[in-house]
C-alpha cells in the first residue's frame, strides 16, 4: 500500500465513522422527538446555548457569503465548452433553489414573528407551498432553458449564471443576518442540541460497578458491543469506483489525485488509477457483515453476566439465543440475491442492480423477511425484549450508567444506521439512482434511447454519494417508526416467528428464485429482452414515484399545523365535563 492508499484509506474511514455517529445521535433525537409527538409532550427541546446576536448574525451570514465567494470564483476561471456548460446548468439550479428556499424561509418568519416591511407583508399572505410548486416548475423550465443554450455561448453564460447564484447567496445571507433580533439569542436547533448535552452529561456521570460484578468483562461489554456496529460498515460501498489519470510515473502518487478523469464510460474504462468508495472491498462481501454482526452477540451476553443482577442476566440470554436465532433466518433470506446477483460482493450486486433493477423487484419477499430478521437482531421495537422495561427492567444493561450506558445506546443507533445501509445495498440500488450512469443521464427501454444527458466523472460520483446516504438515512427514518407504531411481542412469540415463520419462508424463498434463475437462464433471448425493458419500467416507476413523493413531502411540511385535541378515555370525558384538569408546563 503506498502512501496516498493509506491517506484516501484515512479519509474513508473517518467518513464513515463520522457519517455514523453523528447519525447515531439525531436518529436518538428523531426517536425522542417522535415519541413527543405520539404521547402529545414536550420534546428533546431544553437544552439551549445563548449567543450575542452579533455572533449570530456572523453564523447566519457566513456559510452563503462564503458559497457566493466560491461562486464568483468559479466565474472568473476558464473552462472548456463541456466544462462551461455543465457549470452552468449547476449554477442556475442552484440560484433557483436559493431564490424559492429563501422565499419560503423569509415567508415563515414572516409569518410567525410578523413582517417588518412591506414585502414581507406581501410574502407573508403567500402560501407555502404556491412558492413550492413556482419552484419546481422554475427548475424545469430553466433546465430546458440552459439546454438550448449553443455550446459556444456556454462559457459567457455560466459566467453569469454563476456571477447570478453568488449575488442571491450574498443577498438572502445578509437579509438572514439583518433579521436576527438585538440581545441574546437562544439556540435550540429544533432539540437537536439536546443529544449532545446528554453525551456530555454521560461523559460525567459516575460509572457504577455492582460489587459482585466482573469488572473485566463488565468494562469490556460496551465495547464489544459497540464494535462490531462500527466495522460492518467497511465492506458497504457508499459510492462509484473513481478514475485517476496517471502522471507518467507509472506509481500511484499524491500528484495523480488532482488528474481526476473528466467523464468515464459506462464500463469505466480507466487507464491510470481506480479508487474504490469503500473501505475495504473484500472477496467474502457480506459474509464478512454476518461474521462481524454475529459477534455483538458476546457483548450482550457478557453484560447479563457479569452484571451479577438476576434482570441483566434473564436479558443477556434473550438476546443471546434471539440473535443466533434471526441469524439463520437473515442469512438465507439473502441467498436469493446471491443466487440473482452471482456474487457475494456488495459492489457487484449494486453494479447488477444498476445494469438490471434494483433488488426490491426481484426479491419483494426476501425484503420483507431480511427487515424482519434485522429488527430482531438489532433488538428494537418489536423485537427488544432483551431489554423489556416493563418485564426486566432494563435487560441486559440494567446495571450500567454514565458513558458505558452511552456506549450501548450509540452502538443501537449506529446499528440502526449501518443495518439501514445495507437494506439501501441489497435492494434499493446502493449509491445508484434511475437512469444515472457513470457517463451522464441515459433514459432508456431497451434499445430505444428517449433522452441523453452527458455529465463529468465527478459530478456523478458526487451525485451517487449523496444518493447512498440520502437514502440510508431515509431508510433509517423509515425504521424509526417501527418504535412508536408497533407493539412488543412476547418472548415466546418471538422465537415461534423465527423458527416457524421466518425461516420456512426463507426456505421456499430460496428454492423458487433457483427455479425461476435456471428458467431465464434457459429462456429464449426476447424474453431476456422483455425482461430488460420490464426492468427499465421500473427504473421509471421508481424516478417518477421519488419526484412525486419528495414533492407530497415538501408540501406536506409546508401545510399549515391544526392541533385538534380528542378525549377518548371515559376519565377524561368526565374531567372536561367538571370543568378540565389543571394545567401546567410540561418538561421534556
Amino acid at each position: 500500500m503506498t502512501s496516498v492508499e493509506l491517506v484516501l484509506a484515512i479519509v474513508k474511514i473517518l467518513i464513515v465513522v463520522l457519517f455514523l455517529l453523528n447519525m447515531a445521535a439525531i436518529a436518538t433525537w428523531a426517536d425522542r422527538r417522535q415519541g413527543a409527538m405520539v404521547q402529545d409532550r414536550v420534546g428533546p427541546n431544553r437544552a439551549v446555548v445563548y449567543l450575542p446576536s452579533l455572533v449570530v448574525r456572523g453564523i447566519v451570514f457566513f456559510p452563503p457569503a462564503l458559497l457566493a465567494a466560491l461562486s464568483v470564483f468559479t466565474a472568473t476561471r476558464a473552462a472548456s465548452a463541456p466544462a462551461a456548460a455543465e457549470t452552468m446548468v449547476a449554477a442556475a439550479q442552484f440560484a433557483v433553489a436559493v431564490a424559492w428556499l429563501g422565499l419560503i424561509v423569509f415567508c415563515a418568519s414572516a409569518r410567525s414573528g410578523g413582517p417588518i416591511n412591506p414585502a414581507e407583508e406581501a410574502l407573508a399572505r403567500v402560501e407555502p407551498r404556491n412558492i413550492f410548486y413556482g419552484g419546481v416548475m422554475a427548475h424545469v423550465a430553466v433546465f430546458f432553458l440552459t439546454q438550448a443554450v449553443p455550446l459556444s455561448a456556454a462559457p459567457v453564460v455560466a459566467r453569469i449564471a454563476c456571477v447570478l447564484l453568488g449575488a442571491l447567496l450574498l443577498v438572502t445571507g445578509a437579509y438572514a443576518a439583518l433579521r436576527v433580533p438585538e440581545g441574546k439569542i437562544p439556540l435550540r436547533l429544533l432539540g437537536t442540541l439536546h443529544a449532545a448535552a446528554d453525551a456530555i452529561k454521560m461523559i460525567w456521570k459516575e460509572d457504577f460497578i455492582p460489587k459482585n460484578a466482573d469488572r473485566l468483562l463488565h468494562s469490556l461489554a460496551p465495547l464489544l458491543a459497540m464494535f462490531p456496529a462500527l466495522v460492518t460498515f467497511a465492506v458497504i460501498p457508499f459510492g462509484d469506483k473513481l478514475c485517476f489519470e496517471d502522471n507518467g510515473d507509472g506509481v500511484f502518487g499524491f500528484g495523480d489525485l488532482p488528474l481526476l478523469k473528466r467523464t468515464v464510460d459506462q464500463a469505466l474504462t480507466c487507464g491510470g488509477h481506480v479508487v474504490n468508495l469503500q473501505v475495504a472491498d473484500l472477496n467474502v462481501g457480506i459474509l464478512y457483515i454476518f461474521a462481524m454482526a454475529g459477534t455483538g452477540i458476546i457483548g450482550a451476553a457478557l453484560a447479563g453476566w457479569a452484571s451479577d443482577n438476576k434482570f441483566s442476566l434473564l436479558g443477556g440470554l434473550r438476546a443471546a439465543s434471539q440473535m443466533v436465532s434471526y441469524e439463520v433466518a437473515m442469512g438465507l433470506s439473502v441467498v436469493g440475491l446471491f443466487i440473482i446477483y452471482g456474487s457475494v460482493r456488495l459492489g457487484d450486486m449494486v453494479q447488477w442492480q444498476a445494469e438490471h433493477t434494483w433488488g426490491i423487484f426481484v426479491q419483494p419477499l426476501a425484503f420483507i423477511l431480511f427487515l424482519a430478521a434485522l429488527a430482531a437482531e438489532t433488538k428494537r421495537i418489536p423485537f427488544d425484549q432483551p431489554e423489556g422495561e416493563s418485564e426486566i427492567v432494563a435487560g441486559y444493561f440494567v446495571e450500567y450508567s454514565g458513558m458505558k450506558f452511552g456506549m450501548f445506546m450509540t452502538g443501537e443507533y449506529v446499528e440502526l444506521i449501518t443495518s439501514s445501509a445495507l437494506l439501501v445495498t441489497l435492494f434499493f440500488g446502493g449509491y445508484h439512482l434511475p437512469f444515472l450512469d457513470r457517463d451522464g443521464i441515459n433514459i432508456a427501454f431497451g434499445d430505444a434511447t428517449l433522452f441523453q444527458y452527458k455529465m463529468t466523472h465527478f459530478a456523478v460520483s458526487l451525485t451517487y454519494v449523496l444518493a447512498f446516504f440520502g437514502k440510508t438515512i431515509l431508510m433509517a427514518w423509515v425504521q424509526v417508526f417501527f418504535r412508536w407504531t408497533l407493539p412488543r411481542f412476547r418472548y415466546d412469540q418471538v422465537m415461534r416467528l423465527g423458527w416457524t415463520k421466518l425461516l420456512p419462508l426463507t426456505i421456499v424463498n430460496m428454492m423458487v428464485t433457483g427455479i425461476v434463475v435456471l428458467a431465464v437462464d434457459s429462456a429464449p433471448a426476447g424474453l431476456v429482452g422483455g425482461l430488460q425493458v420490464a426492468a427499465d419500467v421500473t427504473h421509471a416507476i421508481v424516478a417518477l414515484g421519488g419526484f412525486a413523493a419528495v414533492v407530497a413531502l415538501i408540501a406536506g411540511l409546508l401545510e399549515p399545523v391544526e392541533r385538534q385535541r380528542t378525549v377518548n378515555s371515559t376519565s377524561s370525558r368526565f374531567a372536561a365535563a367538571a370543568g378540565g384538569t389543571k394545567a401546567s408546563p410540561q418538561q421534556a
